[in-house]
């Protein structure tokens, strides 16, 4: 798991394991559900593809689509208003750049929650 306050860079560390970019990046509370990262090294030099869980018989090949998938999977259970769930996101990566690996990319510690938010008073 890779765990660490807000914006602390632990989506980064990630994307240097995998090889790829294809994690959402931004200011404040960006990562708000879990993301199960399953890693899978293939032996061939093929394109790089990915699958969800929640997006079944679709198979990914654009590492931008990927990105928005996740934007699109956090703010479909999450809502918009930066509230923190903690139902993961399953997305597991088929490629010749990374290590066969599970990782866990948590949402930062969080101890006051963000004005205007959905995120509950006693988010800590």
């Amino acid at each position: 798991m890779v765990l660490g306050s807000q914006s602390a860079g632990k989506s980064s560390v990630l994307e240097s394991i995998v090889g790829l970019d294809f994690l959402p990046r931004g200011d404040g509370v960006v990562t708000r559900r879990p993301l199960e990262l399953r890693l899978n090294h293939s032996t061939e030099n093929i394109e790089p593809w990915a699958k969800f869980e929640e997006v079944p018989n679709k198979k990914f090949t654009s590492f931008s689509e990927v990105k928005d998938t996740i934007n699109f999977l956090t703010d479909k259970i999450c809502g918009k208003s930066k509230n923190i769930i903690d139902k993961p996101i399953v997305l597991t990566v088929f490629s010749h750049t990374c290590p066969d690996l599970t990782m866990v990319d948590l949402p930062g510690i969080t101890r006051i929650p963000m004005a205007g938010s959905d995120q509950p008073d006693n988010i800590e």
